[in-house]
């Protein structure tokens, strides 16, 4: 069965427009990264969408004052579920139990 070149035609435009809603709706395009730093005597974190600055955190979220991680990997933890929740178009705000748990690993 042979195809005629107006259902050629059609049938790459429905592929390209198939190609695109994919893209789309996967996520794709949009490039998240976080990036830790010194902050005063501890550490904080800055995250990033598309290379543009989102969250600028150099102390703990959700604590008492202007307190900085005490260590890299807690500061590392709280970054990826800062992460997480924007990815999945979550509040990204961190309560306290979350920081208990992130400050316990």
């Amino acid at each position: 069965m042979k195809m005629t070149d107006n259902k050629k035609l059609f049938v790459i435009a429905l592929f390209s427009v198939w190609i695109t809603m994919v893209i789309a709706c996967t996520g794709r395009g949009h490039f998240y990264e976080f990036e830790l730093f010194r902050s005063g005597s501890g550490w904080g974190y800055d995250i990033q969408i598309n290379n543009k600055p989102y969250i600028h955190q150099p102390y703990m979220p959700a604590a008492e004052g202007n307190v900085p991680f005490s260590d890299k990997q807690s500061a590392r933890r709280t970054a990826r579920l800062v992460l997480k929740k924007i990815k999945d178009h979550k509040n990204p705000g961190i309560t306290k139990e979350e920081l208990k748990s992130l400050l316990k690993e």
